[in-house]
């Protein structure tokens, strides 16, 4: 397994590397820039040396003054020394003929000077005009060559540093390619993956394709907080249920209380009566008390099946019975003012798992009615649209604030006072929802009231999510 440091000590040994190379690079080829310079100021100095040379050679014809024969060969003598000083220069420069053929031409340029000098005829005056001509151009053509070497070499210089530059980027390129495809791309995985947590999307574990330890590290880190948020989450949304089974309690209890009471009267009328009771009344009696006893099983299964942890299973769900059974389980935890009607079609039946939905329409319910104040009013309705069920609860509460609309959904969030909410209750019911294959959404204004919309699918294509 490698490491995350590795490759970022890596990557800056090969900037440094790239670095170093580039002032090593630069350097060498400053070193030349100014070896060609030093080699062009002395054959500089060698060409002037010729043109004086030149210029005395003239004057000393015109006036024969021995000043200008002194002159002349001194220039002469010190264009030599130029040249024998550059002449390891000119063999590096490649440049060892036209240095040989410079030396040449003064040497004979010296000879016709001194026959010149001894025998000042037209010909010896030609013959040393010619050969000054000849050692002109040669110096001329080594000056020129060599500043034409220059010129190469300074490209030669643009050429070696841009490849350099263009090396060192493209391998500086690789590096960060190579160290986003290992670091950035599986942080960018792990941010989404947080993203998707944060929203109750999923907590699903991740495995990042990276071999870099930190990486694994942190990756196992990550989803041994997964391990613990669904833990913890298991354990709130039993902590939900039983508060929605405490509120069906409640119900319950509420609901109960009349089978009893009405087959505790009937007991004591019947007692009353004595044997002597007439059997036409008695049948009527034991009738009630049967039919009270019986509607006291059902609430007592309906607490026992909400109660009951099982699979999602979807059924054939009837809507009204089970909102009007909803409603009379949590009836006794809303305030006496709050009214609520239903509108719900006897013949709507959709596909849902009963137990789950039922927990649904508790929250609803409930939260509308804490919405709505203590003189308020809840409207649930259902209504069949385009092959979906649209269920809806409506309250004229208060209403949600714009900024906190956005979050309801959110786990944990809650509007209510500490202590007063977990802010689990609506991020439940649009799991739920979800699980059902259905959509939630809210509309909702301050002072205007709130609706909660429910959309679910009326064919049964929802895959067992659980």
């Amino acid at each position: 397994m490698t490491s995350l440091r590795r490759k970022i000590i890596f990557g800056y040994l090969v900037v440094g590397l790239f670095v170093v190379t580039l002032s090593l690079v630069t350097v060498y080829e400053l070193l030349r820039l100014e070896r060609g310079l030093a080699i062009e100021e002395s054959l500089s100095s060698l060409v002037d040396a010729v043109m004086e040379a030149r210029r005395f050679e003239k004057n000393y014809i015109l006036y024969q003054d021995a000043g200008d024969l002194a002159q002349n060969s001194g220039y002469v003598i010190q264009a030599g020394d130029i040249l024998e000083k550059n002449a390891d220069i000119l063999a590096i420069i490649d440049a060892p003929e036209m240095g040989r053929k410079l030396a040449a031409d003064l040497k004979n340029y010296r000879q016709k000077f001194q026959d010149y000098v001894n025998s000042p005829t037209p010909d010896s005056e030609n013959a040393l005009r010619l050969s000054g001509r000849d050692m002109t151009e040669a110096a001329y053509d080594l000056a020129a060559w060599r500043r034409n070497d220059l010129h190469r070499a300074m490209r030669m210089h643009r050429l070696v540093l841009i490849g350099v530059v263009t090396g060192g980027l493209a391998l500086i390129l690789i590096s960060g390619t190579l160290v986003s495809l290992g670091v950035t791309r599986p942080l960018r995985q792990m941010q989404r993956r947080m993203e998707d947590v944060a929203a109750g999307e999923s907590l699903k574990r991740i495995d990042l394709p990276s071999q870099d330890a930190e990486i694994r590290s942190l990756t196992e880190a990550f989803n041994r907080v997964l391990g613990e948020l669904e833990l913890r989450g298991q354990q709130m949304l039993v902590s939900e249920k039983l508060a929605s089974l405490g509120v069906m309690l409640s119900g319950v209890a509420h609901e109960l209380n009349n089978p009893l009471s009405n087959i505790s009267t009937s007991c004591q009328i019947l007692l009353e009566e004595g044997p002597a009771v007439d059997p036409d009344f008695l049948a009527e009696h034991l009738t009630q008390m049967d039919e009270q006893t019986q509607r006291a099983q059902r609430i007592v299964a309906s607490l026992l099946d909400f109660s009951r942890h099982q699979k999602f299973m979807m059924e054939s769900v009837a809507l009204l019975p089970l909102a009007q059974e909803t409603l009379a389980f949590v009836r006794g935890q809303m305030p006496a003012g709050v009214s609520i009607d239903i509108d719900i079609p006897e013949d709507l039946h959709l596909p849902a798992d009963r137990q789950r939905l039922q927990q649904v329409l508790i929250n609803l319910l409930k939260n509308a009615a804490e919405a709505s104040g203590t003189s308020g009013h809840v409207h649930l309705s259902a209504k069949s649209e385009g092959g979906m069920a649209v269920i809806a609860v409506a309250d004229d509460g208060a209403g949600i604030a714009a900024d906190a609309l956005p979050h309801i959904f959110d786990p944990f969030f809650t509007t209510k006072e500490v202590g007063k909410g977990s802010g689990l209750g609506l991020f439940i019911v649009h799991d739920i929802v979800k699980k059902h294959g259905g959509k939630l959404g809210v509309s909702s204004a301050p002072g205007k009231g709130t609706e909660f919309l429910i959309r679910l699918p009326l064919d049964d294509n929802t895959n067992d999510p659980e």
